[in-house]
């Protein structure tokens, strides 16, 4: 997926913020790797393997870190 259109889903999640919807982030061996979901008013990333979370205000933060994994 390119990263225009990761961000057009990533600015879905914060449109419907009232929802529950997880973004799944694989490898191109489909392996996933992380998940990303709104809450709170920010941008919640779990790492799949470790189970850490971390959160995000800015939405060019989260494009950061998806863009590098």
């Amino acid at each position: 997926m390119s990263l225009a259109n990761t961000k057009i889903m990533l600015e879905t999640l914060r449109y419907f913020y009232h929802t529950e919807i997880n973004l799944t982030f694989k490898k191109e061996d489909l392996t996933p790797i992380l998940s990303v979901c709104f809450k709170n008013n920010q941008y919640e990333i779990t790492y799949l393997k470790t189970q850490n979370i971390e959160h995000y205000a800015e939405l060019e933060s989260v494009l950061t870190i998806i863009h590098k994994l």
